[in-house]
Formats: C-alpha cells, sequence, structure tokens
C-alpha cells in the first residue's frame, strides 16, 4: 500500500470572524495551513471570499494558503492566484469541461500543490479519472439543506473507493460538517487531511483546537496501520 499520507486539517477561514480577519490571522499564526472558499454565488448560493480577499490575507499572514475554487469559470483564477502566491488549489470537476486544463493552467501559474474537489452527488469516477494528474483530491462532505451543514455519509463511501484504488500514500482531503466527534471515521473512511470550520475557528484557542484535531486524526492512523 504504500507509506500513508500524514493527516493535516486546514481551518476554513470563513468561520472566522469577517467583522476582524487581522485579529483573526494574529490567532492563527502558528496554524500549518489556511483555508479559503472562493465562492462567486452561482456555482454554489453564497460568497465567500473574492480574490482582493485573498490578496490582503495573504500579504497578512504567513500561513500557506490553500484555495478551494467553488465557482462556474476556475480558468480565470488561476493566474491570479498564481501571482497572490497560494500554496495550492483546487477546483470543482463539475466546472471543467476538460480537467487536465485547469491542471495545467494552474501548475503553469506557479501554484505548488493543484488538486480537483467533487460534490456529494457526483460519481467519484469523475476525479479519479485524473488522480495522476493532481496533487490531492477533495471530497465535499455536506450540502446545503434544511438540517443545516451535516456530514453527508456517502461521501465516505467514495472516500473509501478512493482510497483502495490509489493506495494509502495518495492525499484525499474531506470538506465539510467535521468536528472531533465524527473525524474518526473519516479518517477511517479514508481521508488524509480535512477542512474543518467551527472546529477550530469556533474556539476560545483556535491552534489549540487544530492541534487538538490533528493528535486525534494521527492516532487514528496509527491505529488502522497494519
Amino acid at each position: 500500500m504504500g507509506v500513508t499520507s500524514v493527516f493535516e486539517i486546514s481551518p476554513s477561514l470563513s468561520a472566522g470572524s469577517l467583522l476582524d480577519l487581522g485579529k483573526v490571522l494574529r490567532e492563527t499564526a502558528g496554524l500549518d495551513h489556511i483555508h479559503l472558499d472562493v465562492d462567486d454565488g452561482n456555482f454554489v448560493h453564497g460568497i465567500s471570499f473574492g480574490l482582493d480577499t485573498v490578496e490582503v490575507v495573504a500579504k497578512n499572514t504567513a500561513v500557506p494558503l490553500d484555495v478551494h475554487l467553488e465557482v462556474l469559470n476556475p480558468l480565470d483564477y488561476v493566474d491570479r492566484l498564481g501571482e497572490i502566491g497560494v500554496s495550492a488549489v483546487c477546483a470543482h470537476v463539475e466546472a471543467l469541461p476538460f480537467p487536465s486544463e485547469f491542471v495545467g493552467a494552474a501548475r503553469n501559474a506557479g501554484i505548488g500543490r493543484v488538486g480537483l474537489a467533487i460534490n456529494v452527488k457526483t460519481p467519484v469516477d469523475e476525479v479519479l479519472a485524473y488522480a495522476d494528474q493532481v496533487d490531492y483530491l477533495l471530497f465535499v462532505s455536506v450540502e446545503a439543506d434544511r438540517r443545516g451543514l451535516q456530514m453527508r455519509p456517502f461521501a465516505l463511501e467514495k472516500l473509501r473507493r478512493a482510497r483502495a484504488l490509489l493506495g494509502a500514500g495518495f492525499p484525499l482531503w474531506a470538506d465539510g460538517g467535521i468536528n472531533e466527534s465524527n473525524l474518526r471515521q473519516v479518517v477511517e473512511a479514508g481521508a488524509s487531511g480535512v477542512v474543518v470550520g467551527r472546529a477550530v475557528f469556533g474556539q476560545a484557542d483556535p491552534v489549540a483546537a487544530a492541534r487538538r484535531l490533528v493528535a486525534l486524526g494521527r492516532s487514528c492512523q496509527e491505529e488502522l496501520e497494519p
């Protein structure tokens, strides 16, 4: 199976206080990653951060930034993200008629890590077909409904299939509805990284909360190793 990809987390800045991003960035200077959702209000209903905000964040933190493009036209964003200097970017396979074109454009823009994301309802083969071209895959594990953003169990089945086919070393991320209470089942399904929101930014000490989640995830990985 190869070497297991070491468990990581990337806290989503949209769960922090949008009234004082500067304070949030100062409080989270010890994080390993910060996750930024860039939404256009069309691919998804909401609007979170635009590229101007991504640039401001990049100028005010040394923490590596990974960007999740939830937009209809991902190719329109990659050159600017490369200029800003984000460390990673992924776009949704549902928005890409030719995903390889996006991957190539992002690499040409100088972005170090390039991935593809997939929504809950989309068949997993849509991203598995491009696994040999990307650095990671991101499985969105929530969908807006009347219950709020709760983790959808079927996302775990997709993770299991991807892990079985891609082996232990390939980075697989899950994004949405994940916290200390369900992290174990996400790791058991095959995730080597998770995007979290309130589980970090909703806590009194976000960095300490992040470290607890990392420790728990890595402990779960150790228990699963043969």
